[in-house]
């Protein structure tokens, strides 16, 4: 079987690549070693959050703008919101690194946003409880999109532009010369002229040397005492400093969704032996919700493991192959690249079929960065290169 590109993965990022490609009238197929979207990945929890006063780097900040045009667009398309802009607001102490980093993107990239007491919160969003030393930022363009309807929506055009789609299908190996790749899986040989990357959690077995690793983390649901309180409109998606505690407005039938995302200590090796939430996984939750949310109470009412795939210094990586000009990759989320989705498959498809992108993606190239891991962090752009060890092909484990 012969195409113009594989992508290799068609969860948060590959379903986006492989919608792309195929809406430009590539021949393309997809594979999945399961069938997204699911709980056993990145984009397990049912909600992302997306935000535009982008805390971790200014950078990131016209990538996501553009990713916030797209989920909009792709709502209308699907007929109901992929991107609900409920605003966000996040809470810390005046001199902590989530306000900080706010207010630098917002000065550098004139984004509106609102510095609130702990005063104006309490009256305006009661479900809060900020200690008097905190300050609160509204960010009325962020929100949260719909995990399940937005990679549903990216399969399902996929196969109404033409992919070949194949799901609960790993990929064993793969090869490349300059001018063709070759995908192997279940017995079969697949060709192509280019190979897309897009594998999450189990990229380390398609890329083993790059500098990733995984992260187990919880997401869990409570059920309000005063739903009222926390119904959308009532609530915006929020982030405290403490643990980066954040969370979202109520859902009916499944309550507030409240997660950390401060390191979690829970280290992988192996993304298929993930143990399931105990009571010890939920405490903190719990402990943090009644100190910031008193109204919130501590029955909960499900709970779900997500993968964290992180990079050294938590940025991504969106790339070549530094030996092959006709593989591209995408890894190394870190816990924050949902809400970038439709516009890495558009980086992704750029790539495979042009060998550049005019999207503002160079600051994540690999490049010299684990050398020097300010590079991104200070807004600046990552050194050319690759970093030590050789980025090659292997059987998965």
């Amino acid at each position: 079987m012969n195409f113009d590109v594989i992508v290799a993965g068609l969860g948060s990022m590959g379903s986006f690549a492989c919608m792309e490609l195929a809406r430009r009238g590539a021949s393309v197929a997809g594979l999945d070693r399961f069938e997204p979207p699911h709980g056993l990945g990145s984009h397990s929890g049912e909600t992302r959050i997306y935000r535009e006063a982008y805390a971790e780097s200014p950078a990131y900040v016209p990538f996501v703008k553009h990713a916030g045009k797209l989920w909009d667009t792709y709502g209308e398309e699907a007929g109901w919101p992929l991107l609900t802009r409920s605003g966000m607001l996040s809470m810390g102490p005046p001199d902590s690194g989530v306000i900080a980093g706010i207010r630098r993107s917002a000065a550098l990239h004139q984004i509106p946003v609102q510095a609130v007491s702990p005063d104006e919160i309490r009256k305006s969003f009661p479900a809060f409880a900020p200690p008097p030393e905190y300050v609160g930022i509204f960010d009325g363009g962020a929100g949260w999109v719909d995990v399940e309807r937005a990679l549903s929506f990216s399969l399902a055009q996929a196969r109404r532009a033409g992919a070949t789609i194949w799901l609960n299908r790993k990929v064993d190996e793969w090869q490349a010369t300059e001018s063709e790749v070759e995908v192997r899986s279940q017995g079969e040989r697949i060709r192509a002229g280019a190979l897309v990357l897009a594998a999450g959690a189990w990229s380390d077995q398609l890329l083993p040397s790059l500098p990733l690793s995984l992260e187990r983390r919880v997401l869990a649901w409570l059920e309000p005492k005063r739903p009222e309180l926390f119904l959308p409109g009532r609530m915006p998606v929020f982030m405290f400093d403490e643990q980066a505690f954040y969370g979202f407005p109520y859902r009916e039938g499944r309550g507030v969704k409240v997660a950390i995302d401060a390191k979690s200590g829970d280290p992988l090796t192996d993304p298929s032996a993930v143990r399931p939430v105990d009571d010890e996984d939920l405490q903190p939750l719990a402990r943090l919700a009644e100190k910031y949310l008193p109204e919130l109470g501590r029955r909960f009412t499900g709970s779900k493991t997500c993968l964290y795939t992180m990079t050294p210094d938590r940025h991504f990586i969106i790339d070549r192959h530094p030996e092959f000009r006709n593989v591209h990759f995408a890894a190394g989320f870190s816990g924050h690249g949902f809400k970038f989705a439709p516009a890495v498959g558009q980086v992704l498809a750029d790539l495979a079929l042009e060998g550049r992108t005019h999207l503002p993606v160079e600051f994540l190239r690999a490049g010299g960065r684990f050398d020097s891991p300010g590079a991104i962090s200070n807004g600046g752009r990552a050194p050319a290169g690759f970093p030590k060890g050789r980025v090659g092909c292997r059987p998965a484990r």
